[in-house]
Order: C-alpha cells, then structure tokens, then sequence
C-alpha cells in the first residue's frame, strides 16, 4: 500500500518569545513538543513506518520532523518545496513524484499549505491545527483518499 501522511508542525514559539530574527528561526515550544510526539504516537499506533520524512527547512517543522523519525523511523530530508512559500500545485506534483519512489512518505509542512494540498488530492476541507496530520491512501495515485485525519 501507498500512504502519505500530510503533517503540520506543531505548535512553536513567537519571533518574540524566542528572540529570533527571522520566521525561520522559530522553534518549537515545549507544548510543541509534546505535541510532535503524540502525533508520532498515533501515526505509530496506526502501523506508519515511513521510509523518508520530508520537511520543510523552517526550524518548527525540522524539530517536528525529527520528533517523528525518533519514534517512526525513516530517512530525513529537507526541502525547499515545502516551506509552505511554493504554490500548492508544485507541491502535490513533488510529492506525488516521491510517491512513485516510496511507499510510505511523511510530509511536515505549514499550513495554510498542508490543508490546500490535502484538498488538491482528496477534494477535502479540514483544518489543520499545529501537529494535525492526514493519511491519505496513494494506491491510485490519480485518486489518492484520505484514510484518517487526527489532531
């Protein structure tokens, strides 16, 4: 079976808060991080074994992703395409193309992009709270369907 799973990073701190420069530089607070390690208790529970985890390159979605490939696995990877900056259609031909090359993708983004291209694949509207995540069945990849969405 084919499965992407469409992550938002958790919840992270403000510029402010966190005496950054840059949106970039935003960690994750420390609810954020209990966030990102429910969410990969409950994809674990839910038998996800990714083979790669791709992420943003923004330090809230690298700490969410690395959160889940201590608890699932997988091979880490940052990319560009997912700072949530690139237009949602680019985006679902990316990982459209991972899925040919892999069989279980975990993508951890931001929204609003992560809740446009669950939209773009599976013609459904959720909201993406921080450390939301949606699983979608890729097994027709012109087709793909959302199997569970979790919060």
């Amino acid at each position: 079976m084919k499965t992407l799973i469409l992550v938002r990073h958790a919840n992270a701190l403000s510029g402010l808060e966190a005496r950054v420069n840059t949106d970039a530089e935003r960690p994750l607070s420390n609810e954020g991080k209990q966030k990102a390690a429910k969410t990969a208790q409950a994809l674990k529970e839910r038998g996800i074994v990714p083979q790669i985890i791709l992420t943003s390159p923004l330090l809230r979605a690298k700490q969410t992703a690395e959160i889940l490939k201590q608890t699932l696995g997988g091979q880490l990877s940052k990319e560009t395409l997912l700072n949530g900056l690139h237009a949602d259609r680019e985006v679902c031909e990316f990982l459209a193309e991972q899925m040919q090359e892999y069989d279980t993708v975990i993508a951890v983004g931001h929204n609003p992009n992560v809740a446009y291209v669950l939209h773009l694949f599976c013609k459904e509207v959720h909201h993406f709270a921080p450390g939301s995540f949606a699983v979608l069945d890729f097994a027709n990849p012109h087709r793909p369907q959302l199997t569970y969405f979790g919060e």
